[in-house]
């Protein structure tokens, strides 16, 4: 039975999966997703409109479908670290670990975020999403700090979290130089613990 339930599952999770990467590829070619219909997503993937409609509840959630994977092992790393390091660290690690750069492809990663920045349904779209994964973080970091989730300390730290790992994969995908995105990553923490109130000096020429 567990057997059975488990195929049941990876079929469902590969049906999502197929569903977001035409979404993604037609909304691509289509230069938005808004010029994109359900209809053209499912043909795409291969099922009925039907189905497409039972997986997801708009275009923008199946193109975004891949957030709610990478929240759920970015929550656990967190949760696992925070019972070891400062919530910070923690952040910074657990973001790190979740290989962005070797597991989707970059242009792609390049593409999904131009497409979100000019996209006014996909920016609510991932808003809410952020909403949700914040919902789910705070009471790991009220807990790691000591404070109450409706404090406003373990707000602050866990939105200055997010936006940092957010700008820091955005900085890095629009200019990776000869940095990882590790280290990219890490260079953000540290300059927003460092303080942001100046600026970092210019480095020498």
């Amino acid at each position: 039975m567990a057997e059975s339930t488990g195929l049941r599952e990876r079929k469902k999770a590969a049906t999502k999966a197929a569903l977001s990467d035409a979404a993604l590829r037609l909304a691509i070619a289509k230069e938005g997703i808004e010029a994109v219909t359900a209809e053209e997503i499912a043909a795409e993937a291969g099922v009925s409109t039907r189905t497409f409609h039972n997986y997801f509840p708009s275009k923008e959630a199946a193109l975004l479908y891949d957030f709610h994977e990478t929240t759920g092992r970015l929550l656990a790393g967190l949760r696992e670290r925070a019972r070891t390091q400062p919530i910070w660290d923690a952040f910074r690690d657990a973001t790190i670990d979740m290989h962005f750069d070797e597991k989707f492809d970059i242009d792609d990663m390049r593409c999904r975020e131009q497409l979100i920045h000019s996209s006014p349904s996909l920016i609510k779209e991932q808003s809410g999403q952020f909403m949700e994964l914040f919902a789910e973080a705070i009471d790991i970091v009220a807990a790691s700090t000591g404070t109450s989730k409706d404090d406003l300390y373990p707000r602050l730290l866990l939105g200055a979290a997010l936006v940092t790992m957010k700008s820091s994969t955005e900085h890095w995908l629009t200019d990776p130089g000869d940095r990882t995105l590790a280290e990219t990553i890490t260079e953000a923490f540290a300059l927003f613990e460092r303080g942001i109130t100046r600026p970092p000096p210019a480095p020498a020429t």
